[in-house]
């Protein structure tokens, strides 16, 4: 019977372990996906600026390499309708799609300066995503280890 009691005690840890674990890979998770659009901003940038590459184009190479996993650019029709990835806050999907709505509406110079801008608002958002992720891998580990621990104490 007290085997019994330690092993539950003991599952009890990990699921607290756990849960703290899941936390943390969600913040690792938005911060890989900030990372993969500050990459495809500068890579839709140079494209259009330097290689006038059509839109459609564009989006099928960007298909075809599948370096964008977090982007899931297989589901987009369009660049222009992009649906940034859940895993970002509402207001980075907010601060960031306006890179996408204004796609092939502006001169190259225009185009440019926007891109410009929306990859270093992005870049700034990947550095805070970032440190929250390195602080939630840190304490939402031990978190969940010790509430798991408490439990675990409070129930035998």
């Amino acid at each position: 019977m007290i085997l019994l009691k330690f092993l539950g005690a003991a599952l009890v840890v990990l699921a607290g372990a756990a849960a703290g674990w899941q936390k943390a890979a969600r913040a690792r998770r938005r911060a890989e996906a900030l990372r993969q659009l500050e990459q495809l901003l500068a890579r839709v940038q140079g494209e259009i600026c330097y290689r006038a590459t059509p839109l459609g184009d564009l989006l099928e190479q960007l298909k075809a390499e599948q370096a964008f996993p977090l982007l899931e650019l297989g589901r987009c029709t369009s660049l222009r309708r992009l649906e940034l990835p859940a895993a970002l806050t509402l207001a980075e999907r907010q601060a960031l799609q306006g890179f996408f709505d204004a796609l092939g509406q502006a001169t190259g110079e225009e185009s440019a300066r926007q891109g410009a801008y929306y990859q270093k608002r992005c870049a700034e958002l990947l550095e805070e995503a970032q440190r929250q992720a390195h602080t939630a891998e840190e304490l939402y580990t031990k978190l969940g280890l010790c509430a798991g621990a408490l439990l675990a104490l409070l129930l035998l």
